[in-house]
This record gives structure tokens, sequence and C-alpha cells, in this order.
């Protein structure tokens, strides 16, 4: 049976997080945000990790479509575009994304995605009244392009991570109103009643600025990428970003004395992470710590993949590359699971040194040429 409908509905913003419309459709109806979901007839108990619908926020079926649009009016289509399967194809994978629900972190191994949390710009929530960006969720999150401050990624009051739901990660409260511009955590059974908006931001570098624009056009399919002069797919592209990533924290910190115009907070950045992604060897794969972080590989990778011609971007990659080869690195399992372009492989592989061999994590042993 679809649910009735609901007595005061608020239309959704462009790029708005589907639980951030929740949010402000309990609002001003006055009630939790797990009761606005159950009257939407989404069946969402949502109190304890394990009680969330696989699908909630990240991809929406014909019955969801349905019973939304009896609640509110409001049709599939503006529905789906406030999923996380907006970047299907792109930065993530919806299907990893949902075979990782059982995980207890599942957004921080293979997909570079926040399921619970989120990051936030403060202007932005107190310009809008509280919207929540869907690609704050990305973990490549790190600038406001249009305030040009970097993203709010916990709580000072708190401590947790922003929407994350406190003691135990949950989609959305089940016992309270949560004001859209408060942190709203649960702490000791309570929200934190931090507001955002007062948390002041540091501003971000143009350099930092310019690349997360680029991310996000590629992100929304808005911009066709290229590597070294040859056209690729965003998913290629998006692969050959993360390959980057992977090689520079293996090569970290010898890797930033050959890496030219690297920012010092940058340096900073990337070791401070390195702490909490190496402690186990196993995370050196996963997603950007902290916006800092994300930050710092989108100023000092995307450079290196904006290289205008094949030869170019093999000597861009030629510091990356070394370093794993000389760290005994290269063949590290999350590369291996990356699709890359056929153009980066082959600048990946051509840097391996003269008189060096090594096996390519996308092929068999290769030579390289100086």
């Amino acid at each position: 049976m679809l649910p009735r409908r609901l007595a005061l509905v608020t239309a959704p913003r462009a790029d708005e997080a589907f639980a951030s419309w929740v949010d402000r459709m309990a609002r001003a109806n006055r009630c939790p945000s797990a009761e606005v979901a159950d009257l939407m007839g989404l069946r969402l108990r949502g109190v304890y990790a394990k009680a969330r619908p696989p699908v909630f926020g990240v991809q929406c079926d014909e019955a969801v479509r349905q019973t939304v649009y009896a609640a509110t009016g409001v049709p599939g289509g503006t529905v789906d575009r406030m999923d996380l399967s907006v970047f299907e194809g792109g930065p993530l994978s919806v299907a990893a994304v949902l075979s990782a629900d059982k995980a207890h972190w599942p957004s921080a191994t293979r997909e570079w995605v926040e399921v619970y949390g989120s990051r936030a710009c403060p202007c932005c929530l107190l310009a809008s009244g509280g919207v929540w960006q869907l690609w704050w969720k990305l973990s490549c999150a790190a600038v406001c392009p249009k305030h040009r401050v970097t993203l709010l990624d916990r709580c000072p009051a708190c401590g947790w991570v922003l929407r994350w739901g406190g003691d135990r990660p949950r989609v959305m409260p089940a016992q309270w109103v949560r004001s859209p511009t408060c942190c709203a955590n649960s702490v000791r059974g309570k929200p934190c009643s931090q507001w955002l908006p007062a948390i002041r931001v540091g501003q971000a570098d143009k350099r930092t600025v310019a690349a997360q624009r680029r991310w996000l056009d590629t992100a929304y399919n808005r911009a066709c990428p290229s590597l070294g002069g040859v056209n690729v797919s965003a998913g290629e592209w998006f692969a050959a970003f993360r390959a980057c990533v992977i090689l520079l924290r293996l090569g970290l910190p010898q890797i930033l004395k050959r890496l030219p115009n690297v920012p010092d907070w940058c340096g900073r950045a990337l070791l401070d992470e390195r702490i909490e992604r190496d402690v186990y060897r196993n995370q050196f794969g996963w997603g950007p710590a902290s916006a800092g972080a994300a930050a710092a590989f989108l100023t000092v990778v995307t450079p290196l993949l904006a290289a205008a011609d094949t030869r170019k971007l093999t000597r861009r990659l030629a510091p990356l590359v070394r370093t794993a080869v000389e760290e005994g690195c290269l063949t590290a399992r999350p590369l291996a699971r990356l699709s890359v372009p056929e153009v980066f492989a082959e600048a990946v592989a051509a840097q391996v040194p003269v008189g060096r061999s090594a096996r390519s994590p996308w092929g068999g042993s290769v030579r390289g040429e100086q």
C-alpha cells in the first residue's frame, strides 16, 4: 500500500543529498527524520548500523520512487539525482558500495565515499538554510569552490565525523528532530548542539580550488576527461587519480623531495595522514582520511594528470613510479584492482629505470626506458 501524502513537503534543492532533504522535511513537520522516512514508505528503522537499508541514499529502485512520489509528489528522476548513483561510472561504483554493506566502515575500503557521514561547508549551510550537498559525501571532497574554504569533516564539539551518528553510525536520528545546520550527532543519548555555520574554516589554496572544480566537473560529467592528450572515460580518469594517490602514499616521505612545486602545507597534510592510513598496511588504498588530506592529494595529483601529451604524462609520473620501484611496492594489491586506461599503464611501465625490472600492477613484467 502506498503511503499518504505528507501535509508539509519541502522541495529538494539542486545537488542535495537524499538524507538532507529528509532532514529538512522532518524539520518542517516537527518530527524525527526516521519517522518522516517511515511515513514516506522507506521502512527505515535506522537506530543501529545493521538496520540501515543498503540502498538508502545510495541507489533508488522503482518501489522507492513510487512511495516517495505518493508521499511528497516529487518525481522519481528528482529522487535519483539525490542518490550517490549520480556518480556511478565515475568516482565510485554503486555495486561495490552495496556489496560492502556488512563492513563496519563500508565506504573506507574500495569506494571513496562516506555512506554514513559527510563533510560540509559552513558557509553553504548558512546560505542555504541547511542543505547538505551530495558531493560532500565523496572522500575527495576537500574545498568549497564557491566560498574557497576547506570543508569541515569533524565536529569540534563532539569530535565525531559530521552526520556519522555519534556513538554508532546511523542514517538519521529516530528520537529527535535534527536541525539541518547543527551537528546533531548522538552524544550520550542527546544531540550535539554545535551550530556548524559558527565554525571557522581555513581559506583554501587557489590551486586546490581549481583542482576541486576540475574533479567535480569530471564527477558530474560536465567535462570530457583526458590523459596525456587521449580522451578517456570518467571511470578511467578517476582510476588513474586513485592510482596516483596510492603511489604517492607508498612513496612517502621520500617522494616529497622528488615532486616539483609541492607546497609545504601539502607535505605536512600528507605526512599527517600517513600516520592514520599506515597504521595497517592495507589502508593505503582507502579514501583520504580528512578534507585536509583530500586537498593535498588534489593539489599534487591533478597537475600530474593534466599533461598535454603522453611524453609529458610519462615524465610527470616518473617520481611516483621510480620511488615505488625503489621501495618494492609497485605491485601493491590496491593498484592492481584499478582499471586504469592504457595510456596511463604505458606511462607507468615506461618509468621503470633501465637495468631494473618490476611487475606492473596492470600486466606482466615490464622493463622501462629512460
